[in-house]
This record gives C-alpha cells, sequence and structure tokens, in this order.
C-alpha cells in the first residue's frame, strides 16, 4: 500500500513539475481591454469593453471539465486633479462573471450580474467565452453627482479571480498559473 501511494506521489509530482517547465517554456499571452464605450444614458454614465486574448487552451479544457471559472472586473472612477496624490476614487465597484459548464445538460450557465438577467443558459463554448470577456451597459453613477465642469477618469481592470480547486485538483493542477491571466489597467478620460 505504501509503495502505491509513494508511486502516485511521485507521479502527481512529476505531472506538476513538467507543467510548470512547459509554462516557462510557452509565450507569455497579455489579456487586454478594447472596445471601451462611455455614454450618457438615463441620467447615468454607462461603461462596455471587451476583453482580448483570455482564454487559453488549458482554461478552456477547466472550463469543459466542469471547474467553475471566474472572471473579476474592477473599475474605477476618479476625478482628474492636477496632483494625482490628492485624487480619491468616487466609485469602486468590482464585478464577477462566472461559468459552469453542465456536462449532464451539455450547457454552460453564465452569470453576469451587471445584466437585468443575470443568468445565461447557452449551448456553444464560444457563445459562453464572449459573454464572459464583455461588460455591456455597466451603470457606473448617475449623472447628478459628477459636477458640471472638470474631468473624470475611468480605470478598467481584468483579471481570473482566484478559485478553491476541488482536493484532487489542487494536487494535479498546482501548475494552474499556466492560464491564469490580468490586464493592465486601461484608462479613460471624460468631460463632465
Amino acid at each position: 500500500m505504501k509503495k502505491a501511494l509513494t508511486i502516485v506521489f511521485i507521479s502527481l509530482l512529476l505531472i506538476g513539475v513538467l507543467g510548470f517547465i512547459g509554462s516557462l517554456l510557452r509565450p507569455v499571452r497579455k489579456a487586454s481591454i478594447n472596445d471601451v464605450v462611455v455614454v450618457r444614458s438615463q441620467g447615468n454614465l454607462e461603461l462596455s469593453f471587451h476583453v482580448e486574448d483570455c482564454f487559453s487552451p488549458e482554461m478552456e479544457e477547466a472550463i469543459l471539465s466542469g471547474v467553475p471559472t471566474t472572471f473579476r472586473f474592477r473599475v474605477v472612477l476618479q476625478r482628474k486633479k492636477k496632483f494625482p496624490f490628492f485624487r480619491r476614487a468616487l466609485l469602486d465597484i468590482v464585478l464577477e462573471h462566472t461559468v459552469k459548464y453542465d456536462r449532464l445538460k451539455d450547457r454552460f450557465r453564465v452569470r453576469l450580474p451587471e445584466q437585468s438577467d443575470s443568468e445565461f443558459l447557452v449551448k456553444d463554448l464560444e457563445e459562453a467565452k464572449v459573454l464572459m470577456s464583455t461588460v455591456r451597459n455597466l451603470r457606473v453613477i448617475p449623472l447628478w453627482r459628477l459636477s458640471d465642469s472638470g474631468t473624470y477618469q475611468i480605470y478598467i481592470k481584468g483579471e481570473l479571480a482566484k478559485q478553491r480547486l476541488p482536493l484532487f485538483f489542487r494536487y494535479i493542477l498546482f501548475f494552474v498559473s499556466l492560464w491564469d491571466f490580468e490586464t493592465g489597467w486601461e484608462r479613460v478620460s471624460i468631460e463632465a
């Protein structure tokens, strides 16, 4: 029994080491925020954007295996001041998009908290990926909270939220950083 456990442990360790070495040899992908649109609609400032290059083959494989995957988006609104250290955030929003594949029903459950219908069921992985990586019509702030004059800046960042994996996956997938992504801060200036 001890010999079998030793062989299993060594095998898992070897798989992890090979995965880590593979991650060092793989070219680095950099996810980015694109197509940022800020509009004034129905008394609110609304934001839409899309994240490019946020899905790797390993991430898609994990999603298809049933591992819930969550993208976290952070949106910060500040009034632009002459001296940056005097700035303070008027608003700091964190929202999470989550996808989970149901293998029995062969469909993806995608949760988008900024939408009125916050849960979508789709059959296609490509459609689920578009839903996960796109934020549409996020109500950032009511227009009455902005002063009549001045410049404001919106900062946007996206990342893969770190999940607690089931115990078995923690040993096999300790090289899960292969499918991590994090964007840089995207900045958009708007006039009040």
